[in-house]
């Protein structure tokens, strides 16, 4: 692994930066119970019947994270200034710009009027599809596990399947999106452990949605706004981008393999499968919604307070496992299987001992 740390971007340009986008997602923070409304992004707990919360919260949460980054990812001039790693060769920014936004719009418009999961998948297939096509490097375009020295080219399927990645990255991350604090600490873990393999380009963007996420997170947690549809699905697309980038660069570029990047997303991608089967076994709808995820199970067997660091040591302890070596992906992925499944049995036990059998009994304070 090359670590490519701050170091080799200027100083002064990285402090400027980050330090800009935390100052601009507090004031967008701050001014949420102005914007919320006069976007029409609002959440109103009496719209959604698995919604929790008492009082309608603004739903701009993504917009301050990802506007300061956005902003930056789109002026390539301003880039090159800061990056000394960014130049002709490199894929342009403005583009990943332009696709998290246009997926940030499909989500403000779910939070709007609610479409329907379908119509999701079908708006936002052809638009990753076509990004993948267009921009092969950040396409799968080969599936490898150094532990056992296996490489498989992908060949044709690498656009499609870099499509089906990015889609499926983004439905489990909106599937955990249920409590706050959750979908952002996550975030932050993966935004962190992504800069540690992309260039120079990349990682200032990896760096300033990180420190938003931070900012973000403390008005998330108090209550005051949400990340919504529209900041999962921007989030999702942003940071799946970024791991499909990452994946494409050759060890000895410090590219991330196959296994390690699955390791990185394993646990919310393992509650969605978990989720799709179980709703599907049971002849439900496999994207209709419940409260049956696993940070609801975790919520009703600890609380919240204890729940988000027990979700977040579960994710994240696989994670430094699978990145501490190359060829430690596959023990770093077989240990979040491991952690999910022990989780898993331990909150389902604990809901028959307590007879609380009701997918909609989760306690406490709601999430993002």
């Amino acid at each position: 692994m090359t670590y490519l740390s701050a170091a080799t971007l200027p100083d002064a340009s990285v402090a400027a930066y980050v330090t800009a986008a935390g100052l601009l997602s507090l004031i967008l923070c701050y001014l949420a119970p102005l914007i919320g409304p006069a976007l029409g992004l609002v959440d109103d707990p009496r719209a959604k019947a698995h919604s929790l919360h008492a009082r309608p919260t603004p739903l701009v949460g993504g917009l301050a994270v990802l506007l300061p980054s956005l902003v930056l990812a789109g002026a390539d001039a301003l880039l090159a200034g800061l990056s000394p790693a960014a130049n002709a060769a490199a894929p342009s920014n403005a583009w990943v710009s332009l696709l998290v936004v246009a997926i940030m719009l499909v989500g403000a418009i779910d939070d709007r009027l609610h479409l329907s999961a379908r119509l999701r998948l079908a708006i936002t297939a052809p638009m990753f599809t076509l990004f993948t096509y267009l921009n092969p490097a950040f396409s799968v375009e080969y599936l490898n596990a150094p532990a056992f020295g296996i490489s498989v080219p992908l060949g044709h399927l690498a656009a499609p399947f870099s499509a089906l990645c990015l889609l499926a990255f983004t439905n489990a991350v909106n599937m955990a999106d249920g409590r706050n604090g959750l979908v952002i600490g996550l975030s932050l873990i993966w935004c962190l452990t992504l800069s540690l393999y992309v260039p120079a380009h990349i990682q200032i963007l990896l760096l300033g949605v990180a420190v938003s996420l931070l900012v973000t997170g403390y008005y998330n947690l108090r209550g005051r706004l949400f990340l919504g549809d529209s900041g999962t699905y921007g989030l999702a697309a942003f940071i799946g981008l970024a791991g499909l980038y990452a994946h494409g660069l050759t060890p000895q570029a410090g590219g991330i393999s196959s296994t390690q990047l699955a390791a990185v997303f394993a646990m919310p991608g393992l509650d969605m499968f978990r989720l799709i089967v179980e709703r599907a076994a049971r002849g439900a709808s496999p994207m209709s919604s419940d409260h049956d995820h696993l940070h609801h199970r975790l919520e009703r067997f600890m609380g919240w307070r204890l729940g988000l660091p027990a979700y977040l040591a579960l994710a994240g302890v696989p994670i430094l496992i699978a990145c501490s070596a190359p060829d430690m992906g596959t023990p770093g992925l077989l240990l979040a299987v491991w952690n999910y499944g022990a989780a898993w049995l331990v909150t389902r036990r604990h809901r028959q001992q307590s007879g609380d059998r009701r997918p909609g009994a989760a306690r406490g304070r709601p999430g993002t």
